[in-house]
């Protein structure tokens, strides 16, 4: 009889970890901690979207022993706005930063339930670090705060909803141009496009920009990142209005900005100051956006050829 993948052994599966936890672990061992490089060159989004960001200690959610959560398989919603440390000495370490395990605090700097969807976010993207805001366009000005000083020149795609410099996408040139005679401080573009689908060369946009200093900013929304993998392309930072595929089901406002631990290390302050936290009643699609992707797929793919159809966008990522 062979059992489903859920019921075998979690030693069958991977390296075996004691359960044995205490004080001076939390402050010099993070063996439990999700990093991108770790298990995940050879795992599918699948796999990663249902698995990242819950701890192989049966219960271990977002950093919050498997005691506090009863032992749960399914992520359980933590409401609470305030957290505890055991002692003194457990706060100046995580106030020093030698808390190694990931704490929490204050509701508004994080939440051990969001912080499993930030997991399962980075390591989707290929990133570093997630933070998972309270809606996209919170997500952009988190990232423009922290990224582009006073001065500083942003450079987007014709294809958008604001104007700040224009350049059409398809013109490698005119944005060759722009970067030569302008201090950039970030190129900025949705990829696919929102509303006309039209796609970014982003490698090659990645290494114009690089050579003048300037980092490379994709909305990658309405690709997901089941499709499109902007960080692995040259990217330095990834923005999601998780309302759309991530979550799915037309019932969740949020967005996410996704790179380099330095970079959202910055952001993160914004975004503690801008209130921008989500609930952590985020819906239930985050494990299953590649059914979404899928359908949209099937449906799209009808509607093409359906009689009554007149006109169809399609990029080939949907």
């Amino acid at each position: 009889m062979e059992l489903p993948i859920s019921l075998v052994p979690r030693f069958v599966l991977g390296r075996r970890t004691s359960s044995k936890t205490t004080h001076d672990d939390d402050v010099d061992r993070h063996d439990d901690a999700p990093t991108p490089q770790r298990r995940r060159r050879h795992t599918s989004d699948d796999t990663l979207v249902v698995h990242a960001g819950e701890r192989r200690r049966a219960g271990a959610i977002g950093g919050v022993a498997a005691e506090a959560t009863g032992g749960s398989i399914a992520t359980p919603i933590v409401s609470s706005t305030a957290h505890w440390f055991r002692d003194s000495a457990d706060l100046v370490a995580f106030r020093e930063g030698r808390r190694r395990r990931h704490s929490f605090e204050y509701g508004r700097y994080g939440n051990p339930t969001v912080k499993v969807l930030e997991d399962k976010i980075s390591a989707m993207e290929k990133a570093e670090a997630t933070i998972v805001t309270s809606s996209g366009m919170n997500a952009i000005v988190a990232t423009l705060l922290a990224v582009v000083p006073p001065g500083g020149h942003v450079v987007a795609t014709t294809d958008c909803y604001s104007e700040t410099t224009f350049v059409d996408l398809d013109d490698m040139e005119a944005l060759q141009s722009v970067l030569d005679h302008g201090n950039v401080t970030m190129f900025y573009a949705d990829s696919l496009t929102n509303p006309h689908l039209k796609c970014v060369d982003v490698r090659r946009v990645a290494e114009l920009c690089h050579q003048r200093g300037a980092l490379v900013c994709i909305d990658s929304t309405l690709a997901s990142p089941i499709n499109q993998k902007p960080l692995t392309l040259g990217a330095d930072v990834v923005l999601h209005s998780i309302t759309k595929y991530i979550a799915g089901h037309h019932d969740v406002i949020a967005g996410c900005v996704s790179g380099s631990e330095e970079l959202i290390s910055r952001m993160r302050v914004w975004h503690h100051d801008l209130g921008g936290a989500i609930s952590p009643v985020i819906g239930a699609g985050w494990k299953t956006p590649w059914v979404t992707d899928f359908t949209t797929g099937m449906g799209v793919g009808f509607l093409n050829w359906h009689p009554n159809a007149a006109y169809m966008i399609i990029r080939g990522l949907i």
